[in-house]
């Protein structure tokens, strides 16, 4: 033994991984698992699985009625728009289920105004009471409820031409109400609450409750027949 310590050899600087290699062994879990998210964010596109557009349950007939600004509106008039329609069924002196068919289709106004798709979809409200929903009256109904009236119409007509559109045409029943109204005042006609999809082509595509689920449903299926119409299949 001389006494003499031998002094540590560093490991020269060539013989360490680089610092990048050394990141990676350090962090390699969470870089994995960022990628696989962002793998999954980008092929969820790709493997979703489109649901087919709704089925074709009927046409609109041909009708001629009038708007609530009096000018006469037909099934040429509508086709003409070239636009997705949502019709539903109504008349101003209903107390019953008329006010949440409006107030449905004023929240469909809405989701369609926030998804910038007000100039692809048009609503109609038919009334069920032509005899006294006069256009005069339909329009003073449509201020009070706050409709859009640029792209939502209110139609009335002959009762004939009325039973024609909702019965042979919607195949939707319509008629004196069965049952006793809450007041002695209250005036009732039965008719459907749902709402029916109309394609450009003039094509009942589905009928849809006014709950929050239906309007959710026929929102989705609105935009499933404009991707359809715009060549998407």
């Amino acid at each position: 033994m001389t006494g003499i310590e031998t002094p540590l050899v560093e490991s020269e600087p060539w013989t360490q991984p680089a610092p990048w290699i050394q990141f990676l062994r350090k962090y390699v879990w969470v870089i994995g698992g960022v990628l696989l998210l962002l793998m999954i964010t980008v092929m969820r596109p790709l493997l979703m699985r489109r649901p087919p557009p709704p089925e074709i349950t009927g046409e609109v007939p041909a009708f001629a009625m009038v708007d609530q600004t009096g000018e006469s509106f037909s099934r040429a008039d509508m086709l003409e728009q070239d636009k997705v329609w949502v019709v539903g069924f109504v008349f101003t002196r209903c107390q019953t289920t008329c006010p949440a068919v409006s107030r449905a289709m004023l929240e469909f106004q809405d989701q369609i105004d926030r998804s910038q798709l007000a100039d692809r979809v048009e609503l109609l409200a038919v009334s069920v009471d032509p005899e006294h929903d006069t256009p005069e009256v339909l329009a003073e109904y449509a201020e009070r409820i706050g409709a859009d009236l640029d792209h939502w119409r209110f139609l009335t007509g002959s009762e004939a031409e009325i039973q024609h559109f909702v019965v042979d045409g919607f195949k939707l029943a319509m008629g004196p109400s069965e049952g006793p109204t809450k007041e002695p005042s209250t005036f009732d006609i039965a008719h459907s609450t749902k709402l029916a999809l109309v394609d450009r082509w003039g094509n009942i595509r589905g009928y849809y409750s006014i709950d929050p689920d239906g309007l959710v449903e026929l929102y989705h299926r609105t935009l499933r027949v404009i991707r359809l119409e715009e060549g998407e299949g």
